[in-house]
């Protein structure tokens, strides 16, 4: 009975030294993204979220595993909720109005559920009226569901007529 306490002590002792700090793991999950392990990244990050999560560190892992999920993986109903997620565990943060702006961006764009894009856009009006993102976001909401060839017809007649006047 003795030296299995003793045993189960010695391998608490060396679980717990070998846990990996935050720099630690946000530096692997770095080298992962630039070797193109994605999922790796990820875990790395998910990692720094569960064990980290009231530190500077555990921001950026939450926003980098929205990126990954968007721009490499390509997963948008990932990305989507990640990027909500950010906006909703960190909504002080500078890019809480990004991660609102890009979780609308992928409902309209990518998964074409455009009533919940909408949400999202007037969403993130009211918060960020002034935001540099906040025209784009409106005219987001203002084509909703249009075609696209339509708007550009019409640029086009607007640029035309411009330049006739002058």
């Amino acid at each position: 009975m003795k030296s299995y306490i003793i045993i189960v002590a010695v391998t608490l002792f060396f679980v717990s030294c070998s846990r990996k700090s935050e720099t630690e793991l946000w530096k692997e999950g770095q080298s992962a993204v630039a070797s193109g392990k994605y999922q790796v990244a990820i875990e790395q990050y998910q990692e720094i979220l569960d064990r980290f999560h009231d530190t500077p560190y555990a921001d950026s892992a939450l926003y980098r595993i929205a990126v990954i999920y968007n721009n490499d993986i390509h997963d948008y109903p990932k990305a989507a909720q990640y990027y909500i997620k950010y906006h909703s565990v960190f909504p002080n943060s500078k890019e809480a109005p990004t991660a609102l702006f890009l979780s609308a961006f992928i409902y309209n764009n990518e998964l074409h559920k455009l009533d919940s894009a909408k949400i999202l856009y007037e969403q993130f009006l009211q918060q960020y009226p002034s935001h540099p993102l906040a025209h784009s976001a409106t005219y987001e909401v203002e084509t909703l569901g249009k075609d696209p060839s339509e708007f550009i017809n019409k640029e086009m007649t607007t640029q035309e007529s411009s330049a006739q006047k002058t």
